[in-house]
């Protein structure tokens, strides 16, 4: 889908579970109410494959503003320090072009630790942060490890604000919100997430995303085909692996077979490999039967079904 500016993740789930009757709805990596762009759906048996899309790298293009700092990082908090370039800065930034600006995207590539802020959703204690930032409360966050790839600035305006527009992709957990607070940090003036919005989000991008308006008059006009998409295009980053229809037999059974049966197909000389417990997705004449792993019973490797899609 691409969520529209204004709406929560969780209320376009709702309104997708009301539009097509079905209790079991889901999505994946949940966008801010003043974000928009790319919210995979999962509807029915699908959401069944929701834990295997919480790892997608994302993709953003964003507009920042500086000279200001606020408390939700966005532009939707409260103003909270910061500067606005003084007219000499200005001309000596558009002198050069703004390259010392510049920079500091350019710099944001690589992995590096970022610090969640306390309007996000991450739970302590059964409850989501922003609600103890509501209350004035700051608590105590772990730091994440992060990645960012191809930081790009599109453009940079020096109107009656300074702005720029970028993109960049990152990996899952990654804080767009964040990243302009720290750019703000760097360049000295400060600075908030003015428009974000996701253009990809693992196999699903921008491009081809529909908005509710599309959705509804599509479900109205009975092309549900032309919005509904096979679950298995949410696990296509993971290896796959195929099976003859006697393992697929033991499979759609759920019972475990031994690993060895497998060694035409998983590599079982990487003990390292093996014992991170790596999830393959099997398939079976072109369609997916489950998810599965090596796992270890009694003192011998087996192959496991943690999910099955049949």
């Amino acid at each position: 889908m691409d969520k529209p500016v204004g709406l929560t993740s969780f209320q376009v789930v709702g309104k997708i579970r009301k539009l097509l009757g079905v209790k079991k709805v889901g999505h994946c990596g949940t966008l801010d109410p003043f974000a928009s762009g790319v919210l995979p759906v999962c509807v029915g048996k699908a959401t069944r494959v929701v834990r295997y899309m919480d790892g997608y790298d994302k993709s953003y293009r964003c507009t920042v503003n500086f000279g200001a700092f606020t408390d939700t990082q966005d532009r939707e908090g409260k103003v909270i320090g910061g500067r606005e370039p003084s007219f000499d800065e200005l001309e000596r930034m558009k002198a050069n072009d703004f390259a010392d600006l510049r920079k500091l995207f350019y710099e944001l590539d690589g992995e590096k630790e970022q610090l969640p802020p306390m309007y996000s959703a991450i739970k302590m204690a059964g409850k989501p942060l922003y609600e103890y930032a509501r209350q004035g409360i700051t608590l105590d966050r772990q730091v994440r490890k992060i990645r960012i790839y191809n930081s790009v600035v599109h453009g940079i305006i020096a109107g009656k604000i300074l702005s720029a527009d970028f993109s960049l992709s990152c990996s899952k957990g990654t804080y767009i919100r964040t990243i302009c607070d720290e750019l703000g940090e760097a360049s000295g003036f400060g600075a908030y997430a003015d428009a974000l919005q996701r253009t990809r989000c693992g196999p699903f991008s921008i491009g081809s995303a529909h908005t509710l308006e599309e959705i509804e008059q599509m479900f109205a006009d009975g092309r549900i085909s032309e919005f509904l998409l096979p679950d298995d295009i949410a696990v296509e980053q993971m290896p796959r692996i195929d099976v003859t229809k006697e393992e697929a037999g033991h499979i759609r059974l759920g019972q475990q077979m031994p690993l060895e049966m497998f060694k035409d197909r998983i590599n079982l000389s990487d003990e390292e490999y093996i014992h991170s417990k790596p999830h393959f997705c099997a398939y079976f004449m072109g369609n997916l039967l489950a998810i599965v792993l090596p796992d270890e019973k009694e003192g011998r490797l087996i192959l496991r079904i943690e999910r099955m899609l049949a």
